[in-house]
């Protein structure tokens, strides 16, 4: 299972072509402003990283919410990690 850490909705929209169906998503920096359109996109597990949801006057259902501890925990459990941008 690879974790794809996303940085921007164009990123996502790359992320989402070639994800697979048991990788992880994080949203991350301005990737969590794409939170409100995850419908459009094919990615059955997401997180979003609630303190840059929270800094960016952001809100989601707190339990798509992870906190950096999480996400530490994430990167342990997978390989590959694989960072989208643009």
């Amino acid at each position: 299972m690879s974790l794809h850490l996303v940085y921007s909705r164009r990123g996502l929209a790359a992320c989402s072509a070639r994800a697979q169906a048991d990788d992880v998503v994080v949203l991350l920096g301005d990737g969590t402003y794409a939170a409100a359109g995850m419908a459009e996109f094919p990615i059955p597990t997401y997180h979003i990283l609630q303190e840059d949801l929270t800094s960016r006057g952001l809100s989601a259902n707190s339990d798509l919410c992870i906190d950096y501890a999480d996400l530490v925990e994430l990167c342990i459990q997978h390989n590959p990690i694989v960072s989208w941008s643009d």
